[in-house]
């Protein structure tokens, strides 16, 4: 007699150490999770963690200790597992302050370390300028290592957005380098889920706005990992928002560039991928294809800026990118670099595609929003502009209309950059990636009006209720 493995069962409750501080331990009394995330970095984050330590303070993020702290009881045997990225810059000086507290509380815990990535003395030698924090954004083994080697926490730096989901899934499922499209679904749920509160449609995408004021009821996702990377996206019964097919499409399409995502560790074709409502609250997310992982990983170097912090990316060779992790005992194993990747091809669809049929009804001038998703986003030294919308005749219509050229008309601040767009009919999206000239000045603020512009409609629909 067989028996088909469990799925995972993960939830993120942040995607900053800015989010509600509660979710921590609601989660882990009422979620009856697997492992939770907690993803408490960005880039203003960083530059704070950095001046910090500067100054004589931990290159960690305290918060993680208060949030953690209060919830030691329901993390050690037995109890949920947690990976963090809230190490920061000193993923092993949290490691030790989490180990004391538990020990002070009488509880066993068992916390790995994962190397932070921490590169800031070299920015100038790997080509990043003067910076005030530099590091490589690592993937997915490290965690997964150290949680196979029986930790309760994984403390890591700065990692890939996906990796906190994707390293607890090769754990739990055994998953090796070689299970390219089993990573690659994870992947895809690890992009969604990093977005903490916007996968339940709690925050707004074109605003970064929470939608709802109430501290306590602020949306959560959870996903159930299957062992094929399957997944259903879904979020905690308690919490305020809805997971829709728009929520889980909207999330999924922040940060891209075209059909390729490339991850440390595998490539995801996001053409591939399939999203269907199964219930209320209940997205299946189905069909994500994986190539070899991409032969360099991104170093991120941060410095401040007289608005937003400035961030420049350059590539880094897996081969140089190498690092290790402190498993719960206190060995020190180093991470495998893949041990096989390919350049990422040009972002061809995999068969043609015919458009189907485009809906009738007499034209209304109507704004793009209204029937469809826009998502948008720096992307290296571009902007990635994603619009999308809810059935196929719905998006027949879409990519006949937002060509390159109407893009153009629609965002004249593309005059002058290279541009490139993408179809993805599974996911009903077209994607534009634009990049100013070499040395040219991404314009501020770009495509994130679109929503607004006001095109002919067809009246049909208009006349549906997405």
């Amino acid at each position: 007699m067989t028996t088909t493995p469990s799925p995972l069962r993960i939830g993120n409750v942040s995607a900053s150490r800015t989010d509600r501080a509660t979710a921590t331990a609601e989660f882990l009394g009422a979620a009856s999770l697997d492992v939770l995330a907690l993803d408490m970095l960005s880039d203003e984050a960083m530059l704070a963690l950095a001046a910090a330590r500067s100054g004589g303070g931990p290159g960690y993020e305290p918060a993680a200790l208060v949030q953690l702290g209060e919830c030691l009881d329901l993390i050690g045997a037995g109890g949920v597992r947690i990976v963090t990225n809230a190490g920061a810059l000193d993923p092993e000086g949290l490691a030790v302050e989490l180990r004391a507290r538990a020990s002070d509380a009488g509880i066993d815990l068992l916390v790995a370390a994962v190397d932070s990535g921490d590169v800031t003395d070299r920015a100038v030698e790997l080509g990043l300028g003067e910076a005030d924090v530099a590091t490589v954004r690592h993937g997915a083994f490290g965690i997964s290592r150290a949680l196979a080697a029986g930790a309760n926490v994984v403390v890591t730096g700065r990692v890939s957005r996906e990796a906190l989901v994707t390293g607890a899934a090769a754990a739990h499922h055994g998953w090796t380098s070689s299970a390219l499209d089993a990573l690659a679904g994870s992947v895809a749920v690890g992009h969604v889920l990093s977005g903490g509160p916007g996968a339940t449609g709690v925050v707004d995408s074109s605003t970064d706005v929470t939608r709802t004021t109430d501290p306590v009821a602020g949306g959560s996702p959870i996903a159930e990992i299957a062992p094929d990377g399957s997944a259903v996206i879904t979020r905690h019964p308690s919490a305020f928002g809805s997971v829709t097919v728009g929520t889980v499409t909207d999330q999924l399409l922040d940060g891209v560039a075209g059909v390729r995502y490339a991850a440390p560790d595998v490539v995801l074709r996001l053409d591939t991928v399939r999203l269907a409502q199964e219930g209320t609250d209940r997205v299946r997310l189905s069909g994500a294809r994986g190539e070899p992982a991409p032969p360099v990983v991104a170093v991120v170097a941060t410095r401040k800026g007289p608005g937003h912090p400035l961030r420049v990316a350059r590539p880094l060779a897996q081969e140089d990118s190498g690092h290790s992790v402190v498993l719960p005992g206190g060995e020190r194993v180093a991470v495998p670099v893949p041990p096989e990747t390919a350049d990422i091809g040009p972002g061809e669809l995999p068969a043609a595609w015919s458009p189907g049929t485009v809906p009738g009804g007499p034209p209304r001038t109507s704004a793009l929003g209204s029937v469809a998703g826009v998502r948008r986003g720096v992307v290296g030294r571009g902007v990635n502009i994603a619009v999308w919308t809810w059935d196929d005749s719905a998006f027949a219509w879409l990519a006949g209309e937002l060509t390159q050229e109407r893009f153009r008309e629609l965002l004249p601040g593309l005059e002058g950059m290279e541009t490139r767009r993408y179809l993805l009919p599974n996911l009903r999206a077209v994607n534009l990636v634009a990049r100013p000239p070499q040395g040219g000045v991404l314009e501020s603020g770009l495509g994130a009006d679109l929503a607004a512009a006001r095109l002919e409609i067809p009246g049909e629909l208009l006349e549906v209720d997405p």
